[in-house]
């Protein structure tokens, strides 16, 4: 927000979930307390604030030949996260006050080398599309529509760039090797200070995955109740439940399970952005009847976990739409019925 300054200090200022109420009805007087505490002029200090714990601060560095980039970050991606293009902007700026946000992704990076004004605001580009790739290799949703959307950032990222006093440096774009070395620090520093503060990893198991898009193994469970037909030699729908939690749990461990699951949620997002050949997204949104491959790969999920007997099942679920399958769309509703009609068919066998 400060553009460019000469300063003696840099810094990135955590604050605890109590004061952000307080800071955000006060904004301007928190940006002078803070210095004043430390005993700095104002003037010699440029910072971040953030709502992620600096203890979960990360730490990246990446030299090449005499040129050094350290990348520090902090990074929250639970309260805020969106995708830009796509998601609506939740506040608007009036009289310098806006509402509170609950996280962000903030980066500060430091080298030994001089860099040129052009060469900073450039930095800047390079490493926001470092951070983009990592919240995309990371699957990481957005707040606000985590069923239909990949986040791209946070709404509140911001980012220091600190020129060194080394060799000159006109431009940081990714074909140059001050470029990589930003861009490098940033995937690392990234990638380390999620883990940290939000415990997500690129491998996190599939029960995650789902809850991420707000599909939660309790509402797989009570969707699968809704058809179950109390049999008295495999017990009620309360003594079914723990069997179908134990059951989902143990398919959530299976690596075709999940190899199957993730192809259709990355189906799904593909057909909502029209990128699927002859499926435009007009007609993808109408589910034509002639879109089959969402049910064939629903009826293969349904095999695997429950063999011949699930393929019955899963078709009645497909007819019904219980529960979540009704709220999904075209390819997570059979992605889904098939996870479904597997783990009951399994259970009752």
């Amino acid at each position: 927000m400060e553009g460019f300054k000469e300063v003696r200090f840099v810094g990135n200022h955590y604050n605890p979930p109590s004061l952000w109420d307080y800071v955000h009805k006060n904004y301007q007087e928190y940006l002078n307390w803070l210095p004043q505490a430390l005993s700095i002029s104002r003037e010699d200090i440029a910072y971040l604030s953030t709502g992620a714990d600096m203890d979960n601060l990360a730490v990246a560095e990446k030299i090449y030949e005499d040129f050094r980039v350290i990348c520090l970050a902090t990074a929250g991606v639970k309260g805020n996260a969106q995708r830009l293009g796509e998601d609506v902007a939740q506040n608007i700026e009036r009289d310098g006050e806006f509402e509170k946000v609950e996280g962000t992704i903030n980066l500060i990076f430091l080298t030994n080398a001089c860099l040129a004004d052009g060469a900073m605001a450039r930095a800047i580009i390079t490493a926001t599309e470092a951070k983009t790739a990592v919240l995309q290799d990371l699957d990481i949703r957005s707040t606000y529509t985590p069923l239909e959307n990949q986040a791209t950032g946070t709404g509140t990222d911001n980012m220091i760039v600190v020129s060194g006093k080394g060799e000159k440096i006109s431009y940081a774009g990714g074909h140059t090797k001050m470029g990589e070395l930003i861009a490098r620090a940033a995937k690392d520093a990234v990638i380390k200070a999620i883990k940290k503060q939000n415990r997500i990893i690129l491998g996190r198991g599939l029960e995650k995955r789902l809850a991420e898009r707000e599909i939660t193994l309790k509402e797989l469970v009570d969707t699968a109740l809704l058809l179950y037909i109390p049999d008295p030699k495999i017990g009620s729908k309360d003594q079914v439940k723990d069997l179908l939690q134990t059951e989902f749990k143990k398919v959530f461990e299976d690596l075709n399970v999940c190899s199957l699951v993730i192809a259709g949620l990355h189906l799904e997002e593909c057909a909502r952005r029209g990128a699927i050949p002859e499926l435009p997204q007009e007609k993808y949104e109408r589910d034509p009847v002639d879109l089959i491959a969402d049910e064939l790969l629903g009826i293969q999920i349904a095999q695997y976990i429950g063999g011949s007997r699930a393929l019955f099942e899963f078709e009645r679920y497909d007819r019904a739409k219980p529960g979540i399958l009704g709220k999904l769309p075209p390819f997570l509703d059979d992605i889904i019925g098939g996870l479904i009609a597997g783990v009951l068919v399994k259970v009752c066998s």
